[in-house]
């Protein structure tokens, strides 16, 4: 609990923090392709897996996966686990974050996570219940029954469940990058250092030497010297001071060099990165590299890529416990900004081979396949694209007789192109 609030702090507090969870989130697309599942294409009826696929997608689109696994993603990168449930209606699915201290891992079912709930939770947040789904209601009804026994309930799946970003550790939550918090502090503590050396450069003093004789007396008269301190001081600024003394002042100076502050600053950025387990090459190197860049990306993708399958499991459970949706699966493409080209020239070459990735590659660039069906329907039907824009001429849609360059003026010619040219003439005539 204690480090998932140091988690939520210090993403709120520290810009480094919050870019680099930012950055894992970024890593993917969330682009998703509907495929049939369990199915004998032999037997099968087109007609009736197509009305079961347009429900199946229509329930996708309810969910808006783009808007709302994004932010489920972010709370596991930052707390490691993401307690959910749904609010399920006819044309919209809400994903509600439930209060991490009250939840735990119950079971392990269909390879999702399932939730259980300490219901005592309502005891000091009762005007929250009418903010959660029914279930809760009818629950918390029994933990007041029995506040024993009933106290931690599972919640029902599939709407309930919960996503964790280190699968391999059930028994609780670690942030993923608690190893950096150290880091984070340290980067803090060495700017405040170099804003309190910066404010001591600022100030200054003045010494007034006042000379001793070799009989040992005043060079000047004592109360006349503290006249003149007096009459200094009172116009100084704040930043400067002044003192009357009759010893010599020697100054001691700790400084370093200026290169030398700004190093410590920027190993110290780096050692943020390099406790985080990422590239500093992603974050305002100047030595960055395109080759080593790209492959620390491919890295990084592969732990969001891990949520993102986990999440592809909690969407196949919920839509396969439908009846329209039992034959079909959801897949996740391990697709971000950054190897979008990539992978759709894959899928493209594929498909060009005849393999059925058409839907993949319009995944791959943003279109999903109800945008896709949708957008060639309005095309092609509705508006008549392709028979109404016509491309402009140029030699990739002219024919070959009307092939070539088009003629220059008689003052871009030179002299034996004019030559040429009247010959062509003169044979034509001929």
């Amino acid at each position: 609990k204690n480090l998932r609030n140091a988690a939520i702090y210090i993403y709120g507090a520290s810009s480094h923090f919050r870019r680099l969870i930012q950055y894992f989130t970024g890593l993917t697309d969330l682009s998703y392709v509907l495929s049939p599942h369990k199915i004998d294409t032999s037997t099968v009826k087109p007609a009736t897996i197509g009305k079961q696929y347009r429900k199946t997608l229509n329930m996708l689109s309810a969910m808006d996966i783009n808007n709302q696994f994004p932010k489920i993603i972010t709370v596991c990168l930052r707390e490691d686990t993401f307690y959910g449930t749904m609010w399920v209606t006819n044309d919209n699915i809400t994903i509600q974050q439930l209060p991490s201290d009250y939840c735990d891992i119950a079971v392990v079912e269909g390879n999702v996570l399932n939730v259980s709930f300490d219901f005592s939770y309502f005891d000091s947040n009762s005007e929250y219940l009418a903010l959660y789904p029914p279930e809760f209601e009818k629950k918390y009804k029994l933990y007041q029954n029995d506040r024993t026994k009933m106290k931690w309930q599972e919640l029902d799946s599939p709407t309930s469940f919960a996503v964790k970003c280190n699968t391999d550790i059930l028994n609780y939550s670690i942030p993923p990058f608690a190893g950096m918090f150290r880091e984070v502090y340290d980067l803090e503590d060495y700017k405040q250092l170099k804003m309190t050396k910066t404010e001591l450069e600022n100030y200054a003093m003045l010494v007034m030497k006042l000379g001793i004789n070799s009989d040992g007396e005043w060079e000047m008269d004592l109360d006349k010297a503290k006249e003149f301190y007096r009459n200094l001081d009172n116009v100084l600024p704040e930043e400067v001071g002044a003192v009357l003394s009759p010893m010599e002042i020697n100054k001691i100076s700790f400084d370093r060099s200026t290169a030398g502050d700004s190093d410590t600053i920027a190993e110290a950025e780096q050692n943020l990165f390099t406790a985080a387990g990422v590239s500093t090459l992603l974050f305002n190197n100047d030595k960055a590299s395109s080759n080593a860049l790209l492959l620390s990306i491919k890295a990084d993708q592969a732990i969001t890529y891990g949520i993102v399958k986990s999440l592809e499991g909690v969407v196949n459970r919920f839509i396969q416990s439908y009846s329209h949706g039992k034959n079909f699966k959801v897949t996740f493409l391990d697709c971000s900004p950054y190897n979008r080209k990539e992978i759709g020239e894959q899928y493209l070459k594929a498909a060009q081979y005849g393999l059925p990735t058409i839907s993949y590659y319009c995944a791959s660039q943003g279109v999903s396949q109800a945008e896709m069906d949708c957008m060639n329907f309005l095309e092609d039907s509705v508006l008549d694209l392709k028979s109404r824009f016509k491309p402009l001429m140029s030699s990739a849609t002219m024919s070959a007789a009307d092939a070539g360059a088009p003629q220059k003026g008689i003052g871009e010619l030179s002299d034996s192109g004019e030559q040429s040219r009247e010959t062509e003439d003169g044979d034509n005539n001929e």
